[in-house]
């Protein structure tokens, strides 16, 4: 009896150890998989063989090609002034000067043409009786020709006093300061009611509409410049291409720098805007380049995500070079035409499984 006991009491114990572990054998049996993480959907742009040239930029300004501060040819007291900000058509007047004193003596001038014209008349009068008196001997011949030297002379004061009147009226039309060129009055010399001199600035007129840029480059760039070839110029966050105008092949001995002037389009930027040049500072050549957005920098070294035949991603690590219009030279183990991540790589582990975007896209209208 006491061995049933026992072998009863063991049995008991090895079924309650024997129930726990068929049921987690059992749950474990039945609890679903884990499923494996989808490929990661990015974009790509193939690694392309271009010519780039390393770019040199240089801060620069946009100026007008007529900007002038125009001076007064006479002394006088001001009574009229453009004011500033106002737009003025060439010929139209910028300032107006008192021409009071010159009135008056246009009309002496005026006074004494008409004297010395009545002169004149009453001398070719009687030259023709004396010609006549003459020629019947009834006065001596000297007395005839000193008649006709004077009528000379009054003909060669007729001359000028016309000369005097035809200064005096061009004095007079010179006390309207006129605009030279269409343009806006940036700045004004002189007031209303002050006395200027000749060669005073009356005014600053700009045309706003004729506009280039101004650049300083290093005079070792010059063999790599000229006139007529295409640089960028960048404002803000716009970039845009423009052709060199004029090219000053003298460096300051200070500086050593030369100047550049870039053509712009018709009042495409504001007068004394701050840009950036960018001109080629070596000769082109043929390189390997990716798009900007398939270097991935860090610190411990910039490299690119290839795609790989199974579709997973492979890292290279890459040294970049020039940039150029979005495209950056890159030097590794990039070959034209290998397929690069250029979005959704920030995260993306080497090896990891992934899906272009394009790919995608098809796969869906198909389905």
């Amino acid at each position: 009896m006491r061995t049933l006991h026992k072998s009863l009491i063991a049995a008991a114990l090895a079924a309650v150890l024997v129930v726990p572990l068929l049921d987690f054998d059992g749950a474990s049996a039945t609890a679903p998989k884990k499923e494996q993480a989808p490929p990661a959907i990015v974009g790509v742009a193939n690694a392309v063989t271009t010519q780039l040239a390393p770019v040199h930029w240089a801060p620069g300004s946009v100026i007008s090609r007529r900007d002038a501060k125009v001076a007064s040819e006479q002394d006088g007291r001001v009574v009229r002034v453009a004011e500033v900000g106002q737009r003025v058509r060439a010929g139209e007047a910028l300032a107006v000067l008192d021409g009071t004193a010159l009135g008056l003596r246009e009309q002496e001038a005026q006074a004494d043409v008409a004297r010395i014209q009545a002169q004149l008349d009453m001398a070719a009068r009687q030259e023709q009786r004396y010609a006549q008196l003459a020629a019947q001997q009834n006065i001596a011949r000297a007395q005839y020709e000193q008649l006709r030297a004077d009528r000379d002379m009054l003909v060669q004061e007729l001359a000028r006093a016309r000369a005097l009147l035809a200064q005096t009226r061009h004095q007079r039309t010179q006390m309207v300061v006129r605009a030279p060129f269409d343009g806006v009055v940036a700045e004004r010399s002189v007031q209303l009611g002050e006395y200027v001199n000749t060669g005073d600035a009356v005014a600053r007129l700009v045309d706003t509409i004729t506009q280039e840029v101004r650049v300083r480059a290093p005079v070792d760039l010059a063999e790599h410049l000229r006139v007529g070839m295409p640089v960028q110029v960048r404002a803000g966050r716009e970039e845009r291409t423009h052709p060199v105008s004029a090219l000053v092949p003298v460096g300051d001995e200070a500086s050593r720098q030369l100047e550049l002037r870039i053509a712009m389009d018709a009042g495409e930027l504001p007068v004394g805007t701050a840009v950036d040049v960018g001109m080629p500072s070596a000769r082109t050549r043929t390189v390997v380049a990716v798009p900007r957005d398939a270097v991935i920098l860090r610190r411990e070294g910039d490299f690119v995500l290839r795609i790989a035949s199974d579709d997973t991603a492979e890292r290279l690590p890459v040294t970049t070079g020039t940039e150029v219009d979005g495209l950056v030279e890159v030097r590794g183990a990039v070959k034209p035409g290998d397929r690069l991540i250029v979005r959704g790589g920030e995260r993306i582990e080497p090896g990891q499984s992934v899906k272009v975007q394009a790919d995608l896209a098809r796969a869906t209208a198909a389905r």
